[in-house]
């Protein structure tokens, strides 16, 4: 081989070398571009998994704080509707509840708490009534409009309702005795849940308890809550008895007094001595009116069942 081809072949070898070296450099610099682009993508990927995480849990957080919020308020409510009546006692909230519950009826002036012992008349005007068998409660509006509640609390949010009249009914007006009458009021009570009611009308019915009648073992009572005095000597009430028959026979055409209808000496209030008309109907008296007469006087006043007719009467000295 000349020197001439030995040179030529040299050259051709030491080209292919460099071409290849070439080629291996751009296919890796082409890897490590493609690995620099992928690592890039998967760098933003990463960050935006991050990112997306952080609002999740920032999304989550505030979540969370919303039901905070809101639990916190109801428990805020909750407290406060418990606040609202924390200054009362559990029996006057007892009242108010059963009254509204009871009668529905939150527009009375005045709410009357009466204790009626047991033993004590259920119809308090008449000689035949049965007693009721456990102490009770009377509740009364202003009015005999208002309604009445009488009933036995039980101690486990339930009552013993008790159907007492506002208006005792006379002996025309009944197909059974006065005894049969208040006998089916005691066996027929009916047990009821009170519940809790609203808040705010239990406290404005709560601040119009204004009178409260102590027990009343020694003691008369009206069936709207006052109470009466039956210690009237006895020729006081002779007194008032005959001045009440002066003014019915001089008042009333069809006044009869005999052994059936009579007028008898029934207490006292507020210094006024009270004297029933009555009828005896088949062995039971039915009360037909009550006066009150002021002995000082002479003046008497018929009253109704109405209480506010009581409440007008001025007190006597």
């Amino acid at each position: 081989m000349n020197k001439k081809n030995l040179i030529i072949i040299l050259t051709v070898m030491l080209s292919s070398i460099l071409l290849s070296a070439c080629g291996g450099s751009s296919v890796q610099s082409d890897e490590n571009s493609s690995n620099k682009d992928k690592g890039s993508e998967e760098e933003t990927n990463r960050d935006d998994e991050t990112n997306q995480n952080n609002d999740n849990e920032g999304s989550t957080n505030n979540q969370n704080d919303i039901v905070s919020d809101e639990n916190t308020s109801e428990d805020s409510s909750e407290a406060h509707a418990s606040n609202s009546l924390s200054k009362y006692s559990a029996k006057e909230i007892e009242y108010a509840r059963v009254w509204l519950q009871i009668t529905g009826n939150k527009e009375t002036e005045e709410l009357n708490v009466e204790h009626i012992s047991a033993g004590a008349p259920v119809n308090p005007y008449d000689d035949n009534s049965v007693n009721f068998p456990e102490d009770v409660i009377s509740l009364g509006g202003k009015i005999m409009a208002d309604g009445i509640v009488t009933y036995s609390g039980n101690g486990d949010g339930t009552i013993n309702l008790y159907n007492v009249p506002s208006h005792w009914p006379s002996y025309n007006q009944l197909d059974m005795s006065m005894k049969e009458y208040t006998e089916d009021i005691i066996e027929n009570t009916k047990q009821i849940y009170i519940e809790t009611g609203d808040d705010n009308e239990v406290s404005k019915l709560i601040e119009k308890i204004e009178k409260k009648s102590t027990d009343n073992t020694s003691t008369n009572r009206d069936h709207q809550g006052f109470e009466i005095d039956t210690d009237t000597p006895e020729k006081d009430q002779k007194k008032a008895i005959s001045l009440v028959r002066d003014f019915m026979s001089n008042t009333y055409d069809d006044f009869v007094e005999d052994e059936n209808n009579f007028l008898a000496y029934d207490g006292e209030i507020k210094g006024h001595v009270i004297i029933r008309y009555a009828t005896l109907f088949s062995g039971h008296t039915s009360t037909n009116g009550r006066y009150a007469v002021d002995l000082q006087s002479g003046k008497i006043k018929g009253l109704s069942d109405d209480i506010q007719d009581i409440e007008k009467l001025e007190p006597l000295n």
